[in-house]
Formats: C-alpha cells, sequence, structure tokens
C-alpha cells in the first residue's frame, strides 16, 4: 500500500497513531484468572481484551496459557489460578482501558498485570512465542523437628 504502515492496519512501533497520539508500543499482559470461573468465561475475558486491542488499531501478537498454577499468595481466598498472557501492542491508553475493563471482572479475573516489552523482547516472543515459566525454588526441605521451643526470642531473662 502506498500510505504509511499505521494507516494500512499494520501499526509500525515507531509511528505515531492516525490521531497523533503516543506511538504504538509493545506490551504483554499477565492475567491470573479465577479457577471458580468456567473455561467460557476464561475465553470472554481473553475476547474482551483482543477486541479492545484491536478496535484501537493495535494487534495482539500471542496468547500463551499456562494452565492452572499455585500463585504465590492467596487472592481473594483462592491458593490457584488460570495463568494466561497475551503479548500485544498498542498504546498506553488502551492498556489503561484493559486494566478498568479487567477491573471490574473480579469474579474472573483475581489479577491483571501489563508489562512494556523492549522490542528485542517483542522480536523473540513473535518467533518462539512466551516461554513456560520456571520454577527455580528448590524443593520444601523439611525443618528438624525437636529440640528447645521458642528459639530463645522473647520472654523473661533470668538474673545472675
Amino acid at each position: 500500500c502506498a500510505t504509511p504502515a499505521h494507516s494500512c492496519g499494520t501499526p509500525d512501533t515507531a509511528l505515531e497513531t492516525d490521531t497523533g497520539g503516543p506511538a504504538i508500543t509493545p506490551y504483554q499482559i499477565m492475567m491470573i484468572l479465577s479457577t471458580e470461573a468456567d473455561g467460557e468465561q476464561h475465553a470472554e475475558a481473553i475476547a474482551r481484551v483482543r477486541s479492545l486491542v484491536e478496535d484501537a488499531g493495535g494487534t495482539v501478537d500471542d496468547v500463551a496459557e499456562w494452565g492452572r498454577r499455585k500463585i504465590a499468595y492467596p487472592v481473594r481466598k483462592q491458593a490457584d489460578g488460570v495463568y494466561v498472557i497475551v503479548t500485544c501492542q498498542t498504546t498506553p491508553e488502551v492498556i489503561d482501558e484493559v486494566g478498568r475493563v479487567l477491573s471490574i471482572s473480579k469474579d474472573v479475573v483475581l489479577r491483571a498485570m501489563p508489562f512494556r516489552l523492549s522490542e528485542a523482547e517483542l522480536a523473540t516472543v513473535q518467533a518462539n512465542g512466551v516461554p513456560e515459566p520456571v520454577d527455580e525454588r528448590p524443593e520444601r526441605e523439611e525443618r528438624p523437628r525437636g529440640g528447645r521451643r521458642g528459639g530463645g526470642g522473647g520472654g523473661r531473662r533470668r538474673e545472675r
């Protein structure tokens, strides 16, 4: 097409949007979805993010579903969540709107966090997809039992 890339429907990350607004930048949006919600509700939340990004002239490059995983700490009394990572290119205003919309869906979306990607990170995701998470923590070791309880802290001290 003879017109600039951003007006042909394929936005270039270095160009401004049609309205002269901020440049389209790459993001990843990590969502933790409730395990109490069904797969259809999960699909609706992902489709909503996709439509918000694409309707504003952005692109969704990848949607990686990591499945059910343990959350580091309980969120709304849930210890597990379904992790989904959406890689997209859009404007900061759209990311704000996505955050607003997802925060309304509290029964489906436990947490949503956008991360801005560098061009190199975006190229890696476009070529290879989002890598699976790696848990580098060692297996939980049992603490030795027995011995003196209390650990020597607090309490009254003996006078000598």
